[in-house]
């Protein structure tokens, strides 16, 4: 009985870690992220890059229906 608890608690710790492992992971490509757009956008500040992505998250985001077309959407822009 003992030994089962010790193998879920060691189960539980190892749990723990890859957590904290995949949080580290999801920061670095964050983190990596960020800096590829401040690069490639040739943006200047933090807040000329957040609206950036504002604007652009809209167009990402928008929900075509069936009627629309690219040219549709070239000419709203």
């Amino acid at each position: 009985m003992a030994n089962n608890i010790e193998k879920i608690t060691s189960i539980e710790e190892q749990i723990a870690k890859l957590k904290e492992k995949q949080k580290m992971i999801e920061q670095q490509m964050h983190k990596n992220i960020g800096q590829e757009v401040l690069k490639a956008w040739n943006v200047e500040s933090e807040q000329e890059a957040i609206e950036w992505i504002q604007k652009l998250a809209v167009q990402v985001n928008r929900k075509e229906d069936g009627n629309e077309t690219r040219d549709h959407h070239e000419q709203q822009s």
